[in-house]
């Protein structure tokens, strides 16, 4: 594959609906591979007219022609090959195509053959193809240059669209089960947006109403048009007959534009009903058409939304590229002439249409007192060991610890020459009062709700989780999907039901006898469980109370805090009275004791499934929050220092912290999982705090002195705001979503409430339907269609359906079908056979599954698979994310070794001076095995300049990062920093040397001046 950006040359003008013309004449080169091929409109600038008039853009033989609405048509390219795909950039006046043969205008690319879907970046200036061979989506900018793989490991990728302003990519995917996916425009975020049973031609996107179109084809000649939103979701299919060969399809206003290779026309059809189609060219076409887009603006439209990260941009338009600060002709509309302007720390090129990063560092304008470092944009100061930088982000402060009774800081203080000053973790800044910071590193995490990623210093941003959506403030999290977010909590003689702001509540169930202070529910089989401190039982019932079933009513003496295990489906429970932690299956079976050594009055206890820990608090004699592995081993005390009586506790799977109260405090705390970074939520704000639960950006806390239910934030602590007054005690409170126990496979249980086929996606059951089916209103029952269904199900025409199937002896895994008028035995998806006899199909094994190769593994099960996480990642097999054994504690590092975390796996790097090999016992199984041979390497040949000042260059394979071991009197990821210190002692010794050499010197000279003087008395004494 090799790029070419040849520009072309200028003759017979024609016009394209822009104002002025544009010489044509191609270049006489033939290429016999695929090319991606760039032809350009109209000149520069660009001036467009305010209402312009949609066309057609369609490959047609060997050129490519444009078609009004009205049927007109004209040729705007000759002697371009054939043309497979193509597509457009409107605000830059040119187009793009792919061909197999013939001579071009602007190559752009060539590749040896694959190419199978097309689309354009108008925003950030780029264009996109797949590769169904290779299984990748590449991007190149749209003059040629910066190619780069997007996607890899894809299961032949086609037909790829884009949203710009979204920041999506869609693409098809073909398979034992094909698949319409998603990802961002990074590669990214991969998801699967829906998938069928019928195979999926093309697919298209509407901008306007942001929705996806595609076409399936099913057995012989039935085929439909289908459509969804970004999500997958809201789904409308209606049969529409066409040939299903060489079809292309765009979308403009209410129409779908289809090709009709048969017939060498152009249809169209309303884009939600369908029904029969409109040719928009008034004559047969000599050649079939190859593609086909409508041309205008609104097909590309530009939201005006602010650059994110660059309050100080002059670009304030989605068509500047906010990684390299390069505008789109003008930020601003369309009918502008152009003035491209730069961002600070970025300048005009040359040329005047893009800009270039000015590296400040080379310049010596930055201001730093030591070391610098040169960014995209912008640059920052660095300090070498024992050296901190100021609140000024430039100087770089000695360090010296403060003296007695100086100021008050949240991290650290130094003693400086103007007295003493607060300083900040490395990354993070000091707030306007002088004492707090903020930052990826401080306590307040940058005020991000879930993800901080540190940029350089003193800039960040916040990220989410999957299934989590950034909000406007560009630092809290909230849910994407799901239902309603609701509480549930005990209230001693019943529990109760309660919207999270607290306006409607409802008793889910009663017991005036009994003493409920403990609960929690699985998201799997939807059931709540519950433990009777008076009564001496646990129970389980339904979410909706219709249900309710004794688990335990002996061996129990207060059970006061439950926990349920989602994920391997285990119930945990600490009885006070017994001084004990117990477990059994949800089913109340293989009930054993968990622990009961070295613990006095156990309460509240929290899971970490994924983590394979179990945290519980101890109110005795010793309070401590403690945590072990779900085997009972590496038993430890998380917070065992400035407790009183431990209560509530809670796990934030999405930020990876934990939460508990102390309810003679009355405080509530928050720190890592193993107890690091320990913060102060909230004094005195809650009387006596029994129970925290946590979601998105809040803390829910019942107070079980003023009978009173409060939601305050989860960072700060602030903002307070009680919900509801409790007639009784509030005690064990939890909050029901599914984003809340992350891996939940809602599909284990009656099938996730789906007729044929479920999918576990973020906690959510996704319905789909087998061959011949269609999904029904309600997003879980199937009905049966055939060639004549439109949409409206028939219970007569069923009925026959039905007694037709009664005399066949189908397989169990076979479905009856109707098919040329008869009725007939097919194995259903996942089964192979002759419909008498169907046996499971392996997709594992045959590869056709469709995991993620890095991060998951295919299990096989009988009529489909599933993904699985690997070792090392945590998920629901469809989204996995790296688990950070090293933050998590979760390794099996020497004391001597430090713990370096990597995707799926982890490092044990030995400190300087100790052993080059672990010293005991290898990593846990949850990660994989640390090795020694190999894991260091030497630097290729074209880094042997990484390293300055005489520096070692070494590779670690593992973590494909490069390292330096820099010779005395350097430091610094490439030895670029003076070791200040290493210079002063040198200097001290080379000083002692020189002092010790003078002084022997002297005693020399003084000694030969003796010995002389000696010799002369000698001389004139004695002859």
């Amino acid at each position: 594959m090799y790029l070419l950006a040849d520009r072309p040359h200028l003759s017979n003008s024609f016009s394209l609906g822009f104002q002025g013309g544009f010489m044509l004449k191609s270049l006489q080169t033939t290429v016999s591979a695929h090319q991606l091929v760039r032809q350009i409109f109209s000149g520069f600038p660009i001036c467009l007219f305010k209402d312009p008039e949609p066309y057609l853009l369609l490959g047609l033989g060997n050129s490519i022609q444009r078609m009004n609405l009205d049927g007109d048509q004209r040729r705007i390219v000759s002697r371009v090959g054939r043309s497979i795909l193509l597509d457009f950039h409107f605000s830059e006046g040119t187009m793009f195509w792919a061909d197999t043969f013939g001579s071009f205008f602007q190559k752009l690319l060539s590749s040896v053959k694959g190419i199978t879907g097309l689309a354009v970046d108008w925003i950030e200036n780029t264009v996109l193809w797949s590769n169904a061979e290779r299984g990748t989506i590449q991007r190149m900018d749209t003059d040629g240059r910066n190619k780069k793989i997007v996607l890899r490991d894809l299961s032949q990728p086609r037909s790829v669209v884009v949203d710009p302003n979204e920041r999506y990519i869609f693409w098809l995917s073909d398979g034992l089960t094909p698949s319409l996916q998603r990802s961002d425009m990074n590669g990214g975020k991969r998801a699967t947006v829906l998938k069928a049973a019928d195979r999926l031609k093309v697919l298209a996107i509407d901008h306007r109403d942001r929705r996806l179109f595609w076409v399936q084809q099913g057995q012989g000649v039935h085929t439909a048009i289908g459509s969804c939103n970004y999500d997958g979701n809201i789904i409308n299919v209606f049969n529409q007959p066409f040939r299903p060969q060489s079809l292309r399809m765009t979308i403009f206003l209410d129409y779908v534009y289809l090709t009709d290779s048969k017939s060498k026309r152009i249809t169209r059809v309303n884009k939600y009903t369908g029904g029969r189609g409109e040719n928009v060219n008034s004559k047969r076409m000599p050649h079939p058409p190859a593609d086909v887009k409508v041309v205008h603006p609104i097909n590309q439209p530009v939201e005006e939304i602010p650059t994110p990260f660059t309050p100080d941009t002059v670009c304030s338009c989605a068509g500047c590229n906010v990684h390299t600060g390069e505008c789109v002709k003008v930020c601003s509309s369309h009918s502008d002439t152009g003035l491209c302007q730069c961002r600070d720390g970025f300048s005009l090129s040359k040329q005047g249409n893009y800009c270039e990063d000015i590296n400040e560092c080379a310049l010596w304008n930055h201001g730093c007192s030591l070391g610098c470092e040169n960014v995209p944009g912008s640059y920052f100061c660095t300090c070498p060991k024992g050296y901190l930088l100021l609140s000024d982000l430039k100087t770089c402060q000695e360090l010296k610890p403060c003296m007695e009774n100086g100021t008050v800081c949240d991290h650290a203080c130094v003693h400086t020459a103007e007295g003493d000053v607060c300083v900040c973790p490395e990354g993070s800044v000091l707030n306007s009062d002088g004492r707090s910071c903020t930052g990826c590193l401080s306590a307040d995490r940058g005020g991000c709700s879930q993800m901080c990623v540190t940029l350089y210093p003193g800039r960040w941003v916040c990220e989410c989780q999957p299934g989590y959506q950034l909000q406007p403030d560009g630092k809290h999290c909230a849910a994407a999907a799901g239902p309603p977010v609701y509480l549930l909590f005990a209230n001693t003689v019943d529990i109760r039901k309660i919207n999270a702001d607290g306006k409607k509540s409802k008793t889910l169930l009663q017991e005036p006898r009994g003493g409920i202070i403990a609960l929690d529910y699985d998201p799997v089989q939807k059931q709540v469980y519950f433990a009777d401190k008076s009564l001496k039982r646990i129970e389980r019932a339904s979410l909706d109370g219709g249900f309710r079933e004794m688990l335990f009513s002996t061996g129990l003496d207060s059970p006061e805090g439950l926990a349920v295990d989602w994920v391997h489906r285990k119930l945990y429970w600490t009885d006070r009275g017994l001084s004990s932690i117990s477990r059994s299956g949800l089913n109340g079976m293989d009930r054993e004791i968990f622990i009961d050594e070295d613990i006095q009055k156990p309460r509240g206890i929290a899971l970490h499934p994924q983590a394979q820990k179990v945290y519980w608090t101890d109110m005795g004699s010793r309070p401590a929050v403690e945590r072990s592995g779900l085997n009972r081993d590496v038993r430890e005390v998380v917070v065992s220092t400035g407790l009183v009586s431990p209560s509530g506790l809670a796990v934030d799977h999405s930020s990876r912290r934990l939460y508990w109260c102390d309810l003679s405090r009355g405080v509530i705390e928050s720190a890592n999982l193993d107890g690091s970074d320990r913060h102060m939520l909230s004094e005195n704000q809650v009387g006596r705090p029994f129970d925290v639960a946590v979601f998105e950006n809040v803390l829910w806390v019942s107070d079980w002195e003023g009978h009173l239910l409060y939601r305050i934030d989860m960072r700060t602590g602030r903002n307070p705001e009680h919900l509801r007054d409790i007639s009784i005690k509030p005690a064990a409170l939890v909050v029901v979503h599914p984003f809340v126990k992350p891996g939940a496979n809602v599909c284990l249980h009656e099938n996730g409430g789906c007729a044929q086929i479920c999918e576990s996606r973020l906690g959510l059951a996704h319905c789909s339907c087998h061959s011949k089916h269609i999904l029904s209103a309600d997003g879980k029952d199937c009905l049966p269609i055939n060639s004549s269904f439109t949409g409206q199900y028939n219970d007569q025409s069923y009925q026959t359906y039905k007694n037709d199937c009664y005399s066949l002896r189908c397989d169990v895994n076979a479905q009856c079908m109707q098919k040329e008028g008869r009725a007939m035995c097919q194995c259903v998806t996942g089964f192979a056979g002759d419909g008498e006899l169907c046996v499971d199909v392996d997709e594992c094994k045959a590869g056709l599954a469709d995991c993620s190769v890095s991060e998951a593994e295919c299990v096989n099960t009988a009529g489909g698979y599933f993904c699985q996480c690997k070792t090392g990642f945590t998920g629901d097999g469809q989204h996995c994310m790296d688990i950070d054994e090293c933050r998590l504690d979760m390794h099996g590092c020497d004391v001597n070794a430090e713990c370096l975390n990597a995707v799926g796996k982890y490092q044990c790097i030995c400190r300087p001076g100790a052993s080059s090999w672990p010293s005991t016992g290898s990593p846990l199984d949850v990660t994989s095995p640390w090795q020694h041979n190999d894991a260091v390497q030497s630097c290729p040949s074209t880094h042997d300049s990484y390293c300055l000042y005489d520096g070692v260059c070494f590779y670690f394979p593992e973590m494909e990062s490069y390292a330096c071991n820099c010779v005395l009197g350097y430091m610094g990821e490439r030895c670029q920093f003076s070791d200040l210190e290493w210079w002063e002692l040198q200097q001290a010794e080379e000083e002692k040397r020189r002092n010790m050499a003078i002084a022997m010197c002297i005693v020399l000279l003084i000694t030969l001046l003796s010995i002389a003087a000696c010799i002369t008395y000698y001389y004139y004494r004695f002859l």
